[in-house]
């Protein structure tokens, strides 16, 4: 486990994920149709070990604009559900995506380290991708274990290991290779860099690049026995871990270096449309390999808590 620290993480989580709001869901391919719920459904399936419960009350901490909780909803695993986030912007895209979609949602934001709940309210706990953005995992860890009732759990997916970071960024290293091989020939990329809009706060923070804040809000990498040793000091009564994603992670990595490095204008639906494809047919081997290769090689470590 790292932690990369240029300037107060907090802050740079509400300022990154505030400014990335608008684009996020088409950055990351978000989508929230019945194939996108399938595929979020067989995630958290994966952490229980079983079916996903229904009729109970369900939070999602650090909920984004909604990728977990509202797929669940159109998966019908979900009527209603709480999340919280750090972001007012993710919050607001969260809300218009529930409305789109006629999902009843209850968004309070909120940091993780000071849960708005009471004690003992949610059968259920959910998250995707939060963890690794949290400074103190202490005091995360024993939120949810407060606001959590006795018998209740939680899953939190999409963390990232160390050996699948370490994956990634060979992945990242050959498709910029390949960008830089195709620009020598004479390519076109119409490389663009972002800049914060409107954020002067402090000195430190003035003049950052998304990019460059992205590494900062992404915090952690973690290795599974000390990410459940972690967890297990707040006091769950069991505590264990799930993977997924080896190729498919390294073709994703792949795929999203050279979308970072072009144009819009370059980025076809064509495109769009072969890489998911793509990713899809990885994602099914991967899930053939999983009972043979060692968990901590795969790139997404999914915690599960119990109470």
């Amino acid at each position: 486990m790292h932690i990369i620290i240029a300037m107060d993480v907090k802050e740079a989580n509400l300022v990154f994920h505030d400014e990335a709001s608008r684009d996020y869901d088409k950055k990351w391919a978000i989508r929230f149709d019945n194939d996108m719920a399938e595929f979020v459904l067989s995630k958290f399936q994966l952490g229980l070990r079983g079916p996903f419960p229904k009729d109970i009350k369900v939070m999602e901490i650090g909920c984004g604009t909604g990728y977990a909780m509202l797929n669940l909803g159109l998966a019908g695993v979900l009527r209603e559900a709480w999340g919280c986030d750090i972001s007012r912007g993710m919050l607001d895209v969260c809300q218009e995506n529930a409305d789109a979609l006629g999902l009843k949602v209850h968004l309070k934001q909120a940091d993780a380290e000071r849960l708005p709940y009471e004690d003992n309210s949610f059968d259920l706990i959910i998250g995707h991708a939060v963890l690794h953005h949290l400074p103190d995992l202490d005091a995360s860890f024993r939120e949810i274990y407060r606001v959590m009732k006795p018998g209740g759990r939680c899953v939190v997916a999409g963390e990232p290991s160390v050996i699948g970071h370490g994956f990634a960024r060979v992945a990242k290293t050959v498709a910029s290779w390949g960008i830089k091989t195709y620009a020598r020939a004479g390519g076109r990329l119409g490389k663009r860099r972002i800049q914060l809009r409107d954020y002067t706060p402090s000195s430190e923070s003035d003049g950052h690049e998304m990019q460059e804040l992205e590494h900062v809000v992404d915090i952690h990498n973690f290795r599974s026995k000390e990410l459940c040793a972690i967890a297990g000091q707040a006091g769950f009564s069991k505590v264990r871990f799930e993977s997924e994603e080896l190729i498919c992670s390294f073709i994703g990595w792949m795929i999203r270096t050279v979308e970072g490095s072009v144009s819009e204008a370059n980025i076809t639906d064509r495109w769009r449309w072969g890489a998911y494809n793509t990713y899809k047919r990885a994602r099914t081997m991967d899930m053939k390999l999983y009972p043979y290769l060692p968990r901590d090689w795969f790139y997404n470590l999914i915690l599960y808590l119990e109470k």
